[in-house]
């Protein structure tokens, strides 16, 4: 994959990882009190994100939002984004090292 390429998949990842920093804050926030109709469209980043490691649990996360489960959506934000945090970090070793 070339420099640019990588740096525009860096940059979409960061993106989605705002967007789930956001939602995580709100749903501290708020809790049972979440408003889902924000959340879903905070989030329409990653539910357009296409990754296969990724999909089951975005596939999740988003019957959670629909569902308006708070603990289980913020539970599973939580490990995508912990998934996300690792690939931009791999991303930026890989451009260090091209």
């Amino acid at each position: 994959m070339s420099v640019n390429k990588k740096y525009f998949q860096l940059q979409d990842l960061i993106l989605i990882k705002t967007s789930i920093e956001k939602v995580l804050l709100h749903i501290n926030e708020r809790k049972e009190r979440s408003i889902f109709s924000w959340i879903d469209k905070e989030l329409s980043g990653l539910w357009n994100f296409k990754d296969e490691e990724l999909r089951y649990d975005i596939e999740e996360a988003k019957k959670y939002v629909k569902n308006e489960d708070y603990i289980k959506t913020k539970e599973k934000l939580q490990l995508i984004e912990k998934k996300i945090e690792e690939k931009i970090n791999q991303l930026y070793k890989e451009m260090l090292n091209y």
